[in-house]
């Protein structure tokens, strides 16, 4: 924008103006560059127009500002008092109470609102180069997606509307927008810390452990000896499709390596059985068993748990057996 749009001519409210000075200064504080108004025009002079976009105060549009066909030599040629006209905020300064406009359509994306990871829809490609391809984003300058970023087997064409792209890379200083058609992972590497806690989707289980969706890049890994030292089924302890709350242990982005560790669990609580094979106490057996249900209580027995049940089922006969043969 031309900077004279910042220096118009600041002007005084009239005597009866029905808005007070509080009034206006609030409404003043409420306009935001690039918003859009539909306001009339008030006064013409040399340099511009003054419009009321009923904010309590006109605002003022420089002659550089105003959409035209040709060359403008009189602002009075092409606007008069009374026209209403479409026009947006250029600048705004509450102190100062002086707005500043402009007829031309602003970009929809400013640089303070390219964030990493924004999705972009519909934007098209306006040039090639070796390296990628240059899109519109409507945007303050145009954005690059390189070929790498893009699905393979997929090289537009100008002219081409792209679906959507994600925000990778925004520097103002240099000026330079980058841009993937590959959609990122909800949570990238630079945003993952150890100690954080996170929630997940349990999607396979192995010997070592069980893999989790954070909506990282890679699944993490509950590894087994998360629950304790010696052998243990981790299916005894999660299912796939099972949701839950984990923390991070380690992350690695450089590997893309990702561990954790379920949320809330001691390993200590878990060591009173070294194998599937080893016989518990009813005391200890029925200390596992409400660690267990304490966190899943839908969850199906253990097979430590079944083998004890038929144990029981056993010992319950033969001691029947035994009273049985007593009696007669």
């Amino acid at each position: 924008m031309s900077e004279e749009v910042l220096s118009a001519p600041e002007v005084a409210t009239a005597p009866d103006a029905s808005v007070s000075q509080n009034a206006t200064a609030s409404n003043i504080a409420a306009v935001k560059p690039r918003q859009a108004f539909r306001g009339k025009v008030t006064r013409v002079d040399l340099g511009g127009a003054f419009v009321d976009i009923g904010v309590g105060v006109d605002a003022y549009i420089h002659i550089s500002q105003i959409a035209s066909e040709g060359p403008i030599t009189r602002v009075a040629d092409v606007l008069k008092v009374g026209d209403e006209i479409q026009v947006y905020v250029a600048a705004v300064d509450p102190q100062t109470r002086r707005i500043g406009l402009t007829m031309t359509k602003p970009p929809t994306y400013d640089w303070s609102d390219l964030q990493i990871g924004l999705k972009i829809a519909n934007v098209r490609v306006v040039s090639l180069e070796s390296f990628g391809a240059f899109v519109d984003i409507d945007g303050p300058k145009h954005g690059l997606v390189p070929f790498n970023l893009m699905p393979k087997g997929k090289r537009p064409k100008v002219g081409d509307i792209l679906d959507a792209v994600w925000v990778i890379e925004v520097n103002e200083e240099k000026r330079r927008i980058g841009l993937t058609m590959i959609e990122p992972p909800a949570l990238p590497w630079e945003k993952i810390h150890r100690g954080d806690t996170l929630t997940g989707v349990v999607t396979r289980i192995e010997r070592k452990g069980a893999f989790v969706d954070v909506g990282a890049e890679r699944e993490g890994l509950i590894r087994s000896s998360s629950f304790g030292s010696g052998f243990v089924n981790i299916s005894d302890y999660l299912s796939v499709n099972e949701r839950v709350s984990v923390r991070v242990i380690k992350v690695d982005p450089a590997k893309k390596q990702l561990d954790l560790a379920m949320e809330g669990i001691n390993p200590e609580d878990f060591e009173l059985s070294s194998g599937p094979d080893e016989i518990l106490s009813p005391m200890q057996a029925a200390f596992q068993r409400a660690q267990r249900s304490r966190r899943n209580p839908e969850q199906h027995q253990s097979r430590t748990e079944r083998k004890l049940s038929q144990q029981d089922e056993i010992l319950a006969r033969t001691l029947k057996q035994l009273q049985s043969q007593r009696n007669k």
